[in-house]
């Protein structure tokens, strides 16, 4: 795979890892004079947006979509999705994302797709001119994310990533309160532990009428349909096809992006990663144990779901679905107030309305693609570990596992045909 930017990817990372550890927020920033570039809005423009995938995260950020963009076209492999969208609404409708981005209407689209498409989709709309935003996790393997961050450099894509908490004022102040040092020395960091995903050993049912199974399936191992995959809000657990290898490496990437953020914001690594990582356990549940440089020890263990635990020497901090608690109090004095309900639904106009912002001034992103990937690399880290079944070392700069190419061989996966990653963006 190429490379664009004219910087190489050891020296951003040395620019960005310096930044943060001075304390300061780094947002990923378009060169000026790369405005309203072809086929992305300008400043002053109406910006169209597109919605590719229709399921309940979908449908929540669209109704969520902040005043000053507009709705034009949506997009789901279920036709029965779209025509429940649409209804009552004058959308341009699809049921192949091609076709969508076709549409010189959109300018930016919201992807909110199972992770097995989150790349391709994403690249072809970078390469469509088209502003993004992709829920997490970014990607399904390693190779797939550092594909998308390559896409959104070469064709100046302004490319938000999920994780909402990034736009909650007392995540943010929390954050820089932890890397700015009045913590002290960060002994440890507790996240919430959750599942990788498993191999499917489902069976087949019928394909439900008005459902393009084939299209569903895309770039995946070809499965039969199973109700318990696809209508994953359906199942008692609610996983479905997030619980099996396929399609997702479980709640790990999923619900456990939101926490592995948090941690690697907070330790300044929003261009880094662990340097190694090991089980505390057997199986695919097991807990985890993140060394990163500098020696901060992370542990995927007991914490909130979706938050973080940050001990110091002075004190510790905890995140939890939008709220802040400083121990003792008095550390967070002066500090945004938490507010628990903001997490999930409420940041979702937050977090969209910050990326539109972005879209229209080209700069400033919370959660720029290539802090989407650093997250998600550092789950597919952990998932590797377990899949193994024993400790990994990890080289964040050359996103290699150095000397093992046994779990080397899991940073990508066949695509089947007739889909397949770019080697030429």
């Amino acid at each position: 795979m190429g490379r664009f930017s004219r910087i190489s990817r050891r020296s951003f990372f040395d620019r960005v890892l310096a930044a943060g550890s001075a304390g300061f927020a780094v947002p990923y920033l378009i060169p000026e004079g790369v405005l309203a570039a072809a086929g992305h809005a300008g400043a002053n423009d109406r910006i169209g947006v597109g919605y590719i995938g229709l399921g309940a995260r979908g449908n929540h950020i669209l109704h969520h979509l902040p005043e000053d963009a507009e709705i034009v076209a949506v997009c789901d492999v279920d036709a029965h999705r779209v025509a429940a969208v649409a209804e009552g609404h004058r959308y341009a409708t699809y049921g192949d994302y091609r076709e969508l981005l076709a549409n010189q209407d959109v300018h930016a689209v919201v992807i909110t797709t199972p992770d097995h498409w989150h790349a391709l989709q994403s690249i072809e709309a970078c390469r469509a001119g088209k502003d993004v935003f992709c829920d997490k996790p970014l990607s399904l393997t390693v190779r797939e994310g550092r594909a998308m961050v390559d896409a959104a450099r070469r064709y100046n894509t302004i490319f938000q990533v999920g994780p909402q908490q990034r736009s909650i004022p007392a995540v943010i102040r929390a954050c820089e309160f932890v890397r700015s040092g009045r913590l002290g020395k960060i002994r440890e960091v507790h996240v919430t532990n959750n599942n990788t995903s498993r191999d499917c050993d489902l069976g087949g049912e019928p394909v439900p009428e008005g459902l393009d199974w084939e299209l569903w399936q895309g770039p995946a191992e070809k499965r039969p349909f199973h109700t318990k995959i696809y209508n994953a809000s359906r199942q008692p657990d609610w996983f479905g096809w997030m619980a099996f290898k396929p399609w997702s490496g479980g709640m790990m990437t999923s619900w456990g992006a939101h926490g592995m953020d948090l941690m690697q914001w907070g330790l300044g690594m929003d261009a880094g990663g662990p340097g190694e990582v090991k089980l505390l356990g057997e199986g695919l549940t097991c807990e985890l144990e993140y060394t990163y440089p500098g020696g901060a020890v992370v542990k995927l263990d007991e914490a909130p779901q979706g938050g973080a635990i940050f001990v110091g020497e002075e004190g510790t901090v905890t995140i939890a679905c939008g709220a802040v608690t400083y121990d003792p109090p008095e550390l967070g004095e002066g500090a945004p107030p938490s507010d628990p309900t903001l997490f999930p639904g409420a940041t979702a106009p937050i977090h969209t309305r910050q990326w539109l912002h972005c879209v229209r001034a080209r700069h400033g992103l919370t959660c720029d693609v290539e802090i989407g990937h650093r997250t998600a690399t550092a789950c597919h880290v952990g998932n590797i570990a377990r899949w193994l079944g024993r400790p990994v070392r990890w080289d964040p700069v050359e996103e290699t596992f150095p000397g093992d190419d046994e779990a080397n061989a899991m940073l990508s996966r066949p695509m089947a045909a007739p889909w397949e990653l770019p080697e030429n963006l």
